[in-house]
C-alpha cells in the first residue's frame, strides 16, 4: 500500500491540470488525487485545457506544476495538445495516460519532452508510484531555482551595493584630505597645550567632542579600505551555506575548515575598529567552534544549525548596508542581536543545552 506521508511531501504544494473526455475516469483520477494534491483543476478535452492552461497563467502568473493528459480526446487530441503546452513553456512537466501501445505516439510524446507514460488501464500503485517521482523531481527542481534566485538577488544588491560605493568614493577621497588637516590642527592644539601649561596657562583650548568625530572618522576609514574586502567574504560565507543546506549529506571537514576561516578573517577586519571589538570576539569563538568541534550526528540538528547560520549571514549584510550610511546611531544597532545568533548556533552545534523562549526562538528565524 502506498504510504500518503511519504508523497505528501512532494505532492501537497503542486497545482495540477487533469485533461480526462470520459466522466467516469475523470472522477475516479480526481477522487484518487484530491488528497494528494493542494489544487486539481479539470478539462474534458486538449482545447478546454490549453485555454484553461493559458487562463491559469494570465491569473497568477505563474504555471501549473504538472499536467497530466489522456491521449485520444474530441477537438484536441493529447499530443498535440502537449506540444502545444511546451511551446508555451518548454519545461512543463507531462504525464500522458494511454490506452495506446503504438510507438508513434510513444515516440512523438518522447520527441516533443513528455516526462512519463501511465498505461491504462490504470492501476493505482503504479499511477501514485510514478507521481511520486515526478513530483520529487519538481520540487528538487523548484528548490534549487529558489537558491539560484537567492544568490542572483544577493549579486544585485551587491551590484547595487558597489554602485554606491564607487560613487562616494571621490567624496570619501576629499574627506580624506579634510581629516589629514583636521589630524594637524589636533597636533597643533595639543602643541599649544603643553606649551600652556608649561607656562601655568589660566585658560585651557578648547577641545572638539573627540570621542564622536574619531568614531566617525573611523567608519570613513573602515568604508574607504576594508568594507570591499568584508563584502566578498560575506558572499564566500553566503555561497557556501547555501551549497550546504543544497546537500547537507555532502559536508567534509575541508568545507567547515573553508568556513571557519572566512569568519575568522571577517573578525580580524573588525579587530582593527574597538567600536566592534565585542561583535569581532564572539565572531572569533563562532570560528574556533566550527574548526573544533564536530557537527551533532542528528541529521535535523544540522540541518537547522545551517538554517541559522543562514539567517544570520542575512543579518550581517544588513548590517553591512548600516555601515555604508555611516550613521552612528546604527552601526551597532544589529551587533546585540547577531552575537545572541551565534550563541545560539555555538550552544546547538557543541549540543550545549539552549534556554530560550518561544519569542526568542522566533526571533532567531524572523529574516
Amino acid at each position: 500500500m502506498h504510504n500518503i506521508n511519504d508523497m505528501l511531501e512532494y505532492t501537497k504544494p503542486l497545482n495540477i491540470l487533469y485533461v480526462e473526455d470520459t466522466l467516469d475516469m475523470q472522477e475516479y483520477i480526481q477522487e484518487l488525487l484530491n488528497p494528494y494534491f493542494q489544487k486539481i483543476d479539470l478539462a474534458v478535452d486538449g482545447s478546454d485545457a490549453l485555454e484553461k492552461y493559458i487562463q491559469y497563467k494570465d491569473k497568477t502568473e505563474k504555471y501549473y506544476d504538472l499536467v497530466i493528459t489522456d491521449i485520444n480526446m474530441p477537438k484536441l487530441n493529447g499530443i498535440d495538445m502537449s506540444e502545444d503546452i511546451i511551446e508555451i513553456n518548454p519545461t512543463q512537466k507531462i504525464i500522458i495516460t494511454t490506452g495506446y501501445n503504438g510507438i508513434d505516439h510513444l515516440q512523438r510524446a518522447i520527441d516533443i519532452g513528455v516526462d512519463s507514460f501511465i498505461t491504462k488501464p490504470i492501476r493505482k500503485n503504479q499511477f501514485l508510484n510514478v507521481l511520486s517521482k515526478v513530483s520529487q523531481n519538481i520540487m528538487e527542481h523548484k528548490f534549487f531555482l529558489s537558491h539560484i534566485q537567492q544568490i542572483e538577488e544577493l549579486n544585485l544588491e551587491l551590484n547595487s551595493m558597489n554602485q554606491q560605493l564607487e560613487s562616494q568614493n571621490l567624496e570619501l577621497s576629499q574627506k580624506n584630505d579634510e581629516l589629514k588637516k583636521s589630524f594637524r590642527m589636533l597636533d597643533t592644539m595639543v602643541e599649544k597645550e603643553q606649551v600652556c601649561h608649561a607656562k601655568d596657562c589660566k585658560e585651557s583650548v578648547p577641545l572638539d567632542d573627540t570621542t564622536e568625530t574619531y568614531i566617525q572618522e573611523q567608519i570613513e576609514i573602515l568604508i574607504n579600505e576594508d568594507l570591499y574586502d568584508l563584502i566578498d567574504i560575506h558572499t564566500s560565507i553566503d555561497l557556501d551555506i547555501l551549497h550546504i543546506l543544497d546537500a547537507p549529506a555532502s559536508i567534509t571537514q575541508d568545507i567547515l575548515l573553508n568556513l571557519s576561516d572566512l569568519f575568522n578573517k571577517y573578525s580580524s577586519i573588525l579587530a582593527y575598529y574597538n567600536f566592534f571589538d565585542d561583535l569581532s570576539a564572539t565572531m572569533l569563538n563562532f570560528s574556533n567552534v566550527i574548526k573544533e568541534n564536530p557537527l551533532p550526528d542528528n541529521e535535523d540538528s544540522i540541518q537547522n544549525i545551517f538554517i541559522l547560520v543562514e539567517s544570520f549571514t542575512y543579518i550581517l549584510g544588513k548590517w553591512q548596508t548600516n555601515l555604508v550610511s555611516s550613521d552612528l546611531s546604527k552601526i551597532n544597532s544589529l551587533d546585540a542581536s547577531m552575537m545572541s545568533d551565534m550563541s545560539t548556533i555555538i550552544n546547538m552545534w557543541t549540543q550545549k543545552e539552549i534556554e530560550a523562549t518561544d519569542e526568542e526562538m522566533d526571533d532567531i528565524f524572523d529574516f
